[in-house]
C-alpha cells in the first residue's frame, strides 16, 4: 500500500476508520485491481455486483476507494446504480444455446434444469433456488414466497418438466438418505446456498463465454412473451409485478433490438453522395424512411 496514503489517513481519520479504510483497500490491492485505474476498479465492482455482493458490501468497497481518490485529489466514483451492468441487459436466444451447450459433466441435468427455468419461467433467482420438489408440476411452477411474500404460478413449459424429470433421477441418486424437499442440491446432497447457486451459474457462464447474470434471463423471458403476442397485462402476473409500467420496462427495446433491426435493413437504410454528375453538389440519395 501507498505509504503516502497510509500518512493521508493518519492525518484525516480516527484510528478505528483509519483501520477500515487500510483493510479494504489492501483486499481490493489482492484482487488485483489497479487503484490507480478507476475502470479497474469499476469493472471488479460490476462484477462482483452481478455475483450477488450484497449492497452494503459494495457501499464499503466505494467509500474506502473513494477516500483514495480523494487522496490521489481526483472526482470521486459515482454511486452504482448509475453503471451499465449486465444486470439490465436482456439475455438473447443466443446466449441461452450458448448456456444449455454448456451444461456439462456431473451435474449436468441439475445446472440445465437452473437455466430452463430462468430462461422460460422468468423466475427472480431468489425464487428459483428457493424452489422444492412439489413446487414444479407438468403444468405449473408454483413460487410460493415471491417478491413481498407473494404467491403466483407460471406456466411449466414442456422442456423444463423433461429436465426437471432428469434432474430428479440425478437428485435421488445424490440425496440419498437425507431428508430435504429443496428442488436444488449440491454435490454433497445437501440443500444448495443462494451463493452455490451462483457460483454454478456464473461457471456455466464462464464454459460459454458469455457476460451472463440470472435477472437477464428474466428481461428475456418477459419480451419472449410480449414478441409472441402476449398481453402486457399478462406478462405482469406471470413476473410478479405490482405495477404495469416495471413491466414495460422490461419489454421495451433495448440497444441490441435496435442495431439488431438496422442490420437487417443496413443496405436499404444507407445513403450516399453522387458522383455521377461532377457539375451536382449536394445531390444526396437516401434511403426510404423507417426501418
Amino acid at each position: 500500500m501507498n505509504s503516502d496514503f497510509v500518512e493521508y489517513l493518519e492525518e484525516k481519520y480516527a484510528l478505528k476508520t483509519q483501520s477500515n479504510y487500510t483493510r479494504s483497500i489492501k483486499f481490493l490491492e489482492k484482487q488485483g485491481i489497479d487503484l490507480d485505474k478507476r475502470d479497474s476498479f469499476k469493472s471488479w465492482l460490476i462484477k462482483e455486483k452481478n455475483k450477488g455482493m450484497k449492497n452494503i458490501t459494495i457501499n464499503m468497497y466505494m467509500k474506502a476507494y473513494n477516500v483514495y481518490l480523494d487522496f490521489r485529489k481526483e472526482p470521486r466514483m459515482k454511486p452504482l446504480k448509475s453503471f451499465d451492468s449486465v444486470k439490465r441487459n436482456r439475455a438473447s436466444m443466443e446466449t441461452y444455446q450458448d448456456l444449455i451447450k454448456s451444461c456439462r459433466g456431473y451435474t449436468a441435468p441439475r445446472d440445465r434444469l437452473m437455466i430452463e427455468i430462468l430462461f422460460k419461467g422468468g423466475l427472480r433467482y431468489k425464487e428459483m433456488i428457493s424452489l422444492s420438489i412439489d413446487d414444479i408440476t407438468p403444468e405449473k411452477i408454483v413460487i410460493q414466497n415471491g417478491k413481498n411474500q407473494k404467491y403466483r404460478e407460471v406456466p411449466t413449459f414442456p422442456t423444463v418438466y423433461d429436465s426437471f424429470l432428469k434432474y430428479m433421477k440425478f437428485r435421488n441418486e445424490i440425496i440419498r438418505n437425507r431428508n430435504t424437499k429443496m428442488l436444488f442440491i449440491n454435490k454433497y446432497g445437501e440443500p444448495m446456498t443462494p451463493e452455490g447457486g451462483r457460483n454454478a451459474i456464473y461457471s456455466i457462464a464462464a464454459r460459454a463465454k458469455v457476460a451472463f447474470s440470472p435477472h437477464q434471463a428474466r428481461r428475456f423471458y418477459a419480451r419472449y412473451l410480449y414478441d409472441m403476442d402476449t398481453q402486457p397485462e399478462l406478462i405482469q402476473k406471470l413476473m410478479g409485478h405490482e405495477k404495469l409500467d416495471t413491466t414495460l420496462v422490461y419489454i421495451q427495446p433495448d440497444t441490441e433490438d435496435a442495431f439488431s433491426a438496422l442490420r437487417k435493413n443496413m443496405k436499404r437504410l444507407d445513403f450516399t453522395v453522387s458522383t455521377k454528375n461532377k457539375n451536382t453538389t449536394g445531390d444526396i440519395s437516401t434511403a426510404p424512411n423507417g426501418i
